[in-house]
């Protein structure tokens, strides 16, 4: 096991497991109500449903409320499955506002920061294109390895309320400069740079990202064990796009994502630490990017 994995786990264990009782009565309260209400509205359906039928076989006036019926059928039916996932969503966002925050000290000791501080650097990476407002639902910052990490729920925007980018930007500060500006941008994102291409002569890697630089200095960190930790970063995030920039000492990746920070789930317990192995990893990844591009063990 991941030696940082363990650490988190000591943590839960020892630390947060009291902390995590109420929060977890309120997840069965709220799984009891969602499966109450969920059930009674799928039998309503179902009542209307044989209501609907019943009436079918008769050759009465009562034909007239033929469409009543099925419009209740329908509407219980999809409103029992609606139920679910909008109770799904409202968890996730008190997931990240009650049970996310306990999993900030460990390691890297993050906390809430101010939020919208850091558009310069997202200006200079040259992998957004034009924005002219940035809006941080949530950012912490943390120091792990002499390095300084700022993690941010954004979006960026343009007039008109366009959204050109919105997920999770993760942006190291590093002691070290690599003086060059280095940019990665998965296929399914705009390239944004006049830098010329580069071939790491990573096979799965060229799939997925193309590779540009300002100059060919100072770009050999792209290699197997780098392409391995980038290739974590979009299955833990889920991110549909993702971008990179790497100038002087400013390491930044974004992600784009349909739900920023979305982690755990309505039927899983909160008191065992293995749950929350998706949150865990999000966190060790970044910290596993540190000590590769500081070259520095843990």
């Amino acid at each position: 096991m991941n030696n940082k994995k363990e650490i988190y786990y000591k943590y839960f264990e020892e630390k947060l497991l009291p902390f995590m009782y109420p929060l977890e009565e309120y997840r069965l309260n709220t799984v009891k109500k969602l499966i109450i209400s969920s059930v009674l509205m799928f039998l309503a359906g179902i009542l209307s449903a044989f209501l609907f039928i019943h009436f079918c076989l008769k050759n009465t006036s009562t034909l007239l409320l033929l469409p009543v019926f099925l419009f209740l059928m329908y509407f219980f039916f999809i409103k029992s499955i609606i139920n679910v996932m909008w109770t799904g969503r409202q968890y996730q966002k008190w997931l990240t506002e009650k049970v996310l925050p306990y999993f900030f000290e460990p390691v890297a000791n993050f906390k809430h920061w101010f939020k919208n501080n850091d558009i310069k650097s997202l200006l200079d990476a040259g992998i957004f294109g034009n924005f002219d407002a940035q809006e941080d639902v949530e950012c912490i910052f943390g120091v792990y390895n002499n390095t300084n990490i700022i993690v941010s729920n954004t979006s960026l925007t343009i007039p008109v309320n366009r959204t050109v980018f919105k997920g999770t930007v993760i942006q190291l500060e590093l002691t070290e400069s690599i003086e060059n500006h280095v940019v990665l941008i998965s296929k399914n994102e705009r390239k944004h740079n006049r830098y010329r291409q580069y071939n790491p002569h990573i096979e799965e890697l060229n799939k997925y990202l193309y590779v540009f630089a300002k100059n060919q200095n100072n770009i050999d960190f792209i290699n197997e064990d780098f392409w391995k930790i980038i290739e974590r970063f979009g299955y833990l995030y889920t991110a549909k796009g993702l971008s990179i920039s790497y100038k002087n000492n400013i390491f930044i990746i974004a992600m784009r994502q349909k739900f920023p920070w979305q982690f755990g789930f309505i039927f899983k317990s909160l008191l065992k630490a293995k749950n929350y192995d998706d949150l865990i990893e999000r966190f060790t990844v970044i910290f596993d990017l540190v000590d590769l591009l500081t070259k520095q063990p843990y």
